[in-house]
């Protein structure tokens, strides 16, 4: 049972490096098996086929920190999760990467942006509450992810160069602007 366990891991962390570096149509259960050193059958009988073990790889990403985060903090801790430097190894296959190469994926497309409103957009737009939180929850993630993207994968030396100091700073401006709700006062 121990080596079905320890097989059934392989097969994820293998499979997690390369949907969530080269995308899932760009995989294929044989790349996958033979990186892992294992049987293309196994995929089957542990998943039940290539989108499973996709899946399988998706139940292990955390809630995102900052919603867990007391509502005063939250803008902070967004900004936090978004300002470390570029790291080869760290950023290789992490969730951010996974998110780019699979969310014009035109397999699992659909499945990443639904993953992306109910995992992320609708609940940081519940947290924030009150005049157009969904809509104020949208600009903050696309400040945040574009930002790491013009950071991390186009490597913008204005960006790159930024201490993670530095460039939660400028996230949380960015971010107090993004949460404004816009004519507030005229509402009131």
């Amino acid at each position: 049972m121990g080596k079905s366990v320890s097989t059934k891991e392989k097969l994820i962390h293998t499979a997690r490096d390369l949907f969530w570096t080269r995308g899932y149509s760009n995989v294929s259960v044989r790349d996958i098996t033979g990186a892992a050193g294992v049987d293309a059958a196994l995929v089957s009988r542990y998943f039940g086929g290539k989108q499973g073990l996709f899946e399988a790889t998706l139940a292990e990403i955390p809630t995102w920190e900052p919603l867990m985060a007391a509502p005063e903090d939250l803008l902070q801790k967004a900004a936090e999760s978004f300002a470390h430097p570029f790291d080869p190894e760290r950023d290789a296959a992490n969730v951010f990467t996974m998110l780019l190469a699979n969310v014009i994926d035109p397999e699992m497309g659909d499945m990443i942006r639904g993953m992306v409103q109910q995992k992320l957009a609708d609940p940081l737009g519940e947290r924030l509450g009150g005049a157009q939180a969904q809509e104020r929850a949208a600009l903050l993630l696309a400040i945040l992810f574009g930002v790491s993207l013009m950071r991390k994968n186009f490597q913008l030396e204005a960006l790159a160069d930024k201490t993670p100091e530095a460039l939660c700073t400028l996230l949380t401006r960015l971010g107090q602007t993004a949460l404004e709700p816009e004519n507030a006062d005229s509402r009131s």
